[in-house]
């Protein structure tokens, strides 16, 4: 009768045995998997988080079949399909007056802590003219914010302030033209580029002190924002 007795004990412990490594494994592979999935998210969270506030593309098939190109600085030495200006972490209200004269001086990205800033070319590479339409999407918007945004874009040297319209009134806010929609800041079609000619373009994007939406709500508040160079519709 003992000698039954330990043969059922220990048929007892290798059923349990057996049952806790089959626990461990589905343990480890719903380890494993929530692992994967983190990991996932986590990048998906860094690549948004690297592609800064304001970010120029270009269509590739602008590049290949029109021969357009962009470039961060005027000598034309790298002609990348997307410019990032450097992100902010923080960004205070000022008035668009304290902005220099000298901000379109400048190539590249030179945003301060008050503002972001960015300088960019457009070259004609082909050997006819051809046209681009160019226009500056919200990709993204917290809190608000874009109620108290503008947005200053020079070409060739000519200055044109964006802002969305008084949420009270619905007029133009002063000084500026209105957005097309909520999310479409600005588009125009540039037509007839030459060969080998150049546009130039500066945006700056600021949060405006003086505009009745710039209240504590929007304190905390982010905006994401992508000027694309694409074919004429």
């Amino acid at each position: 009768m003992k000698q039954m007795n330990n043969r059922l004990t220990v048929t007892i412990n290798a059923k349990k045995i057996y049952r806790r490594k089959v626990l461990m494994r589905f343990f480890t592979v719903g380890l494993l998997g929530l692992l994967l999935i983190l990991s996932v998210i986590y990048a998906l969270v860094f690549v948004t988080n690297q592609t800064g506030n304001f970010t120029i593309s270009l269509d590739p098939n602008l590049k290949a079949e029109k021969g357009i190109v962009i470039s961060p600085s005027s000598d034309f030495k790298k002609t990348p399909l997307t410019l990032k200006a450097e992100a902010l972490d923080y960004m205070d209200n000022i008035s668009g007056e304290w902005i220099p004269d000298t901000v379109t001086e400048v190539e590249g990205s030179h945003s301060t802590n008050n503002y972001l800033a960015y300088t960019f070319f457009v070259k004609n590479n082909s050997n006819d003219k051809t046209d681009y339409q160019a226009e500056i999407v919200v990709k993204s918007v917290i809190s608000g914010v874009d109620e108290a945004v503008r947005v200053a874009v020079y070409y060739n040297g000519e200055k044109t302030v964006y802002a969305k319209r008084n949420k009270v009134t619905g007029l133009p806010e002063a000084d500026t033209i209105p957005f097309v929609s909520n999310r479409l800041v600005m588009t125009t079609k540039r037509v007839g580029i030459k060969p080998d000619e150049v546009d130039k373009y500066t945006v700056v994007i600021w949060l405006e002190g003086n505009d009745p939406e710039c209240i504590d709500d929007i304190l905390g508040g982010e905006m994401k924002m992508l000027m694309q160079l694409v074919e004429v519709d």
